[in-house]
């Protein structure tokens, strides 16, 4: 059996001040299942913010940090590794990033897509069809 097929990405986001969503940074691939593997959040410019990566389907949120104002001691650089094997982000939904206040950040999302194997069935043998 042939190993399943991966395509790496790398995405950048400037994240600014007046602009609290970034939709579909990582999006939906059609016939693929998508996985983070790492996330990188440089803040240059500290508030009270909220940084968040989510998908828009019903999972949970994928990282998350509370930043303060400058000089009180958050870090400037906070990293979220998922290992190689990655995070799987819910099937169908693509990748989001939102920050709530004014701070300026960058952040990188690493990860890859992985495709989906189909299975076809050649044959129906009717000794395995229950009748209920």
């Amino acid at each position: 059996m042939r190993p399943r097929a991966r395509r790496n990405f790398n995405v950048n986001i400037d994240i600014l001040t007046g602009t609290a969503a970034y939709a579909n940074v990582v999006p939906v691939k059609a016939g693929y299942l998508t996985y983070l593997t790492r996330i990188e959040l440089s803040v240059t410019t500290h508030a009270a913010d909220v940084y968040s990566v989510d998908d828009d389907g019903a999972g949970p949120v994928i990282a998350s940090h509370t930043d303060a104002a400058a000089g009180a001691g958050v870090p400037s650089v906070v990293e979220w590794n998922f290992g190689t094997d990655g995070r799987l982000v819910t099937s169908g939904a693509n990748v989001d990033v939102a920050h709530s206040s004014t701070g300026v950040a960058v952040m990188k999302i690493e990860g890859y897509y992985q495709r989906i194997q189909a299975t076809l069935i050649s044959r129906l043998d009717p000794t395995h069809i229950a009748v209920h």
